[in-house]
This record gives C-alpha cells, structure tokens and sequence, in this order.
C-alpha cells in the first residue's frame, strides 16, 4: 500500500516528452553532418573527376593539332596561313594548311588523302573544319566537316617561328615556306573558375 502523499507515476522509469524531444534534436543534427560530409565528398570527388576528363580532353585536342601540324605540306596553290585576330578583345587567330589526312582522326577520310584543315575560334568554341575534296567549287556537307573540339575557350593564340630571321611571329602568311616551330596557347574559362591557359610547341621543320 503506497504512502499517503505520493505519486504511484514517480517510481516508474521512463522518458518525458523533453527527453524524446532532445533525443530526436540531436539525431537530427548527427544525421544532418554525416549526410553535408557526404555530399561534400561526393561534391570533391565530381570535381575531381570532371577536371579530369577536361584535362584529357584539352591534352586530346592538343595532340591532334600537333599531329595534323607535323603533318603539314607546303602548297603554293593552297598556301600555309596563320592568321592573327581578335573577338572582345581576346585572341582568336585562324590557322590553316594541308595535311595528310589520319584514319583515327577522320573516319571518313582515306589514310592517304591530303586534306585542307581550319583551326578557328567561334565564340566560346574552338571548331576544326576540314575539306576533304580540294577541287570542289562550294562547301557542300559532302566535303566540308565541321567539329567542335572544346567550349568554354576564352582565347586562342598562335605563334609561329621563323628560322630563317630567328623570330616569333603573330602572323604567317608566307606561302614558300613553312614555320620551323608553332606555340599554340588556348585559354579555358569554365563557370566559377579562373581562366586557365595551356600551351603546346610542335616542330614543324622547313619544307
């Protein structure tokens, strides 16, 4: 028999309302950190991975240029050009030349074929434009290809060096000859990131 006075409730154990309150808050909290840790990781780990692949795509597009570059010949009907030129105040020069045409780069293009090849920057894009049919009279969709290599390029720069005065030039229009060596600088500017600038020298030689 309890005594006089006393609650039967008070001898019983058990959690109140602020208990189970205060118990839910701080799961709350624990799961809140452990979930922004994980979406930070992931966040970092996307980055990662997409820096990645824009490296492997900038370094792809560099050595196909380099590539197509030491493959070029020198022809007085279609002359090796360099041109120099601005868009908002930003380099976007035009580089233009023959070369053989390669079956991993142009899948419809035969191994042996010579081929007309066009570096120009459009915007924020860099576009290859390649003809492969030299002695057509109009662009027609049979002989003109258009890809675009990259987005986000802020800049595109060429330079081109001549053996013969040992200087750097901004231009190249000599038709007789070919550049001993070409600097080929292209500045990215992808969102919320600073410009960045990547550059490539490919010896040419004189022909």
């Amino acid at each position: 028999m309890s005594s006089p006075g006393v609650s039967p409730f008070k001898s019983q154990a058990g959690f109140t309302l602020v208990e189970i309150l205060v118990a839910v808050a701080l799961l709350g909290i624990i799961a809140a950190m452990v979930f922004g840790s994980l979406i930070t990781t992931t966040q970092a780990v996307d980055a990662g991975r997409e820096h990645v692949s824009r490296e492997q795509t900038v370094r792809k597009i560099l050595r196909l240029m380099a590539e197509e570059l030491t493959l070029s010949k020198r022809s007085l009907a279609y002359p090796w050009v360099g041109m120099n030129g601005t868009q908002e105040g930003q380099p976007s020069d035009t580089l233009a030349f023959l070369a053989m045409s390669q079956e991993l780069s142009i899948s419809t293009a035969r191994e042996s074929e010579v081929i007309r090849v066009v570096y120009a920057r459009e915007r924020d894009r860099l576009i290859r434009f390649v003809r492969r049919n030299l002695y057509t009279l109009t662009d027609t969709d049979e002989t003109l290809d258009q890809m675009e290599l990259a987005d986000h390029v802020q800049a595109f720069n060429v330079r081109y060096y001549d053996d013969q005065n040992r200087i750097w030039l901004d231009e190249w229009p000599t038709a007789g000859k070919l550049p001993k060596a070409v600097l080929i600088e292209l500045t990215f500017q992808d969102p919320d990131a600073a410009p960045r600038t990547v550059r490539e020298w490919v010896t040419i030689g004189t022909s």
